[in-house]
């Protein structure tokens, strides 16, 4: 029983019959089915429609090469400049490939890199972990993959966080290799670290009072609460106007929050008035947080107790 052909197969069929049909058409004079000549004219028809044939499909072929550099080129800047860098590496450690980002991350250029071991890109007291891992993930299925964070050296002896997204692939009468994508989360860790530390400092035994640029609380510590008998839950979302005693004029402020715009800073002294309508003095320190385009994005306030109060 004959096999039919596949939808492919089929495909070819039919495309060399629409090569043949447009050949036809575009060769000079008759077609065998108009000669009544010579089979020697037959022949010469034959060869005419089979040259133009050739022809166009050299022009198909030449349009899907041109396709495929495009394709090729595309596939290089998206590798080379993409915002992670990418590193093969091979079953020894060593660094086989690495795209552009990648080298910029680590400072140095490509030929310095290929053929270097990975872990020399690696601070020396993170490579332990490395190791642990790098054999772990070597010593899985294929396609294994898994994601640590590291901290790693550049060529200038400089530092900085990456994470790590490590694949393993297993290839055909080859050994195995490890993709690896790398991110800088650099600034996440220094984030991190100073969120650490701004709790710590923050639930201090100072009142401290966060808004944001409107100047709306956005958080308070305990030692606000002790101090003027407002909770939280009550104070979040109102501006710190609540808590004016009567006592200062419209200059007093206008020249507290013309010091903030134009210094970043005030502090002084002031009286203000707990929830229960006491009216007390302390000494307050307003400090204006920005971001790195210098956009202020939030205000602090640290209150004194009344004995710093008297400075003023």
């Amino acid at each position: 029983m004959n096999k039919k052909p596949d939808t492919t197969e089929w495909d070819g069929i039919e495309k060399r019959k629409s090569l043949r049909s447009m050949a036809e058409s575009m060769v000079a004079g008759v077609s065998p089915d108009d000669i009544k000549a010579q089979p020697n004219e037959i022949l010469l028809h034959e060869l005419l429609v089979h040259k133009v044939e050739l022809e166009m499909q050299n022009e198909e072929l030449r349009k899907a090469h041109l396709n495929m550099e495009e394709a090729r080129d595309r596939y290089w800047h998206l590798y080379e400049f993409a915002p992670v860098g990418y590193i093969t590496v091979t079953r020894e450690a060593m660094i086989s490939q690495i795209n552009l980002t990648a080298c910029s991350m680590l400072n140095a250029s490509r030929s310095k890199i290929i053929n270097r071991r990975f872990p020399n890109c690696i601070v020396p007291s993170a490579q332990n972990h490395w190791h642990r891992m790098f054999l772990n993930i070597m010593q899985q299925a294929e396609n294994d993959r898994q994601t640590f964070d590291l901290e790693m050296l550049r060529d200038d002896g400089t530092t900085f966080y990456a994470h790590l997204d490590c694949l393993k692939l297993t290839i055909v009468d080859s050994s195995p290799l490890l993709r690896i994508s790398l991110t800088d989360i650099s600034k996440i860790k220094q984030a991190e670290a100073d969120l650490s530390i701004a709790a710590i400092v923050f639930e201090s035994k100072e009142p401290m009072m966060v808004t944001d640029a409107e100047n709306k609380i956005l958080r308070v510590n305990q030692a606000f609460t002790k101090n003027t008998g407002y909770e939280m839950s009550e104070v979040v979302g109102q501006k710190p106007s609540f808590l004016k005693s009567g006592n200062h004029q419209y200059d007093f402020y206008n020249a507290m929050w013309e010091s903030i715009h134009q210094t970043g800073h005030w502090e002084g002294g002031i009286w203000n008035k707990r929830k229960n309508g006491e009216i007390y003095s302390e000494w307050l320190r307003i400090t204006a947080v920005t971001n790195d385009s210098g956009d202020v994005t939030n205000f602090v306030g640290i209150f004194s107790n009344s004995t710093d109060t008297q400075k003023s």
